[in-house]
């Protein structure tokens, strides 16, 4: 089976003029042979950038490149479904990348066939799962006809009504655009509400993050325990706090990768959640636990790491431990000790400083809390 190929390619017939706007296309190669999808996206040459791939010098120019960068997502996962049945066959692809509008009861049904296909860790579907039982629940958005800004700004007026934070409130928009903008691409919803919204959602990260005190950093540091589950939790959290990994990381971790120079150990990653890099020095601290289990970190599934956390915690007077704050414990007590805000990005793996600026400003707030403590003893 010869290998298919996929590139982006504008004004293929040279027809495009600064006052006639022409096509992006897709181009499928493969054996000598050629195939081509159109995006829907038309501009003129002016507006094209064939060294990025997307449209510039356009006001429209970032819901285009959205949906040229969701046309090329369906291509690659036809593409991955034609390899896995053994297919090069390229008359096949234009029916793949339309899809079968009558095999979907509503959209509801529809994404949680799209969560199916779409090629994520099973973290991210279960999320999709969550968010597709929120949609059956409301009861607003259930057919297809439902996709409009109407119920889109019903959504958000609910949400915001549910006194939840703007940074969760962003997440359900996140992940109902990412199926409405499927649903537009196979011609099952004429128009994406998400273009035409007379409001912006904000992403609204967190102002602060719940981190461990120091002295309950310590306590748990010191808590003797005797029943085997909670002893491997307590030093998978400790292993967190010490390194800065997420739990899907942590889990994933492999000492045979890391490097040894000067005798330190150094570990570099990709997160499993964005595939970003990150990298960092294992502290003594942490060596000692990793030769505590043979340098194999037992594996305990998420469900159950947090249930034995929030046990750890209600001895240690922290009742809401859970395995996020292992990360974030890690991150205040670098910027603590003096570790400078990009290099502490880097170890985390953030693709954006903004998102470890947030534990800065966690550090600022416990500092204001200690002069309030102080107010009026000196």
């Amino acid at each position: 089976m010869g290998k298919i190929n996929l590139s982006i390619i504008h004004n293929r017939l040279k027809r495009g003029t600064a006052q006639k706007p022409v096509s992006v296309e897709l181009r499928f190669t493969c054996g000598g042979k050629r195939k081509y999808i159109s995006t829907g996206v038309k501009v003129c040459p002016s507006q094209w950038s064939d060294g990025s791939k997307h449209v510039i010098r356009c006001k429209d120019a970032e819901v285009f490149n959205k949906q040229i960068d969701a046309f090329v997502d369906r291509a690659n996962e036809v593409i991955a479904k034609m390899i896995a049945k053994g297919s090069a066959d390229l008359e096949e692809i234009p029916a793949l990348m339309d899809g079968c509008s009558t095999k979907y009861a509503n959209f509801i049904a529809y994404c949680e066939e799209r969560t199916k296909q779409r090629k994520v860790s099973d973290h991210t579907k279960r999320r999709y799962k969550v968010f597709t039982d929120f949609l059956k629940k409301w009861g607003k958005i259930k057919e297809f006809s439902d996709v409009n800004v109407s119920n889109v700004r019903a959504l958000d007026e609910y949400l915001h009504s549910k006194g939840l934070e703007q940074s969760t409130v962003y997440c359900y928009h996140k992940y109902l655009k990412l199926f409405v903008r499927d649903a537009c691409i196979d011609e099952l919803v004429d128009k994406n509400p998400y273009n035409h919204l007379p409001f912006k959602i904000a992403k609204g990260d967190k102002e602060y993050v719940d981190c461990l005190p120091i002295d309950k950093f310590e306590s748990i540091k010191r808590l003797h325990l005797e029943v085997d589950y909670l002893v491997k939790a307590r030093d998978l959290f400790l292993m967190q706090c010490y390194t800065g990994l997420a739990y899907s990381d942590l889990m994933a971790f492999d000492f045979t990768e890391c490097k040894e120079r000067n005798g330190k150990y150094y570990y570099h990653g990709k997160r499993v959640k964005t595939d970003t890099d990150f990298t960092f020095q294992l502290l003594g601290s942490a060596v000692a636990i990793l030769k505590k289990y043979n340098f194999h970190l037992p594996q305990i599934s998420n469900q159950k790491y947090n249930e034995y956390l929030k046990a750890i915690g209600a001895i240690v007077g922290v009742p809401k431990l859970h395995s996020h704050m292992g990360r974030a414990t890690a991150a205040t007590l670098f910027l603590s000790f003096g570790m400078p805000l990009n290099i502490v990005a880097k170890v985390l793996g953030h693709t954006n400083i903004r998102q470890t600026q947030r534990y800065a400003r966690t550090l600022n707030r416990d500092v204001y809390s200690a002069f309030d403590n102080i107010e009026g003893k000196i």
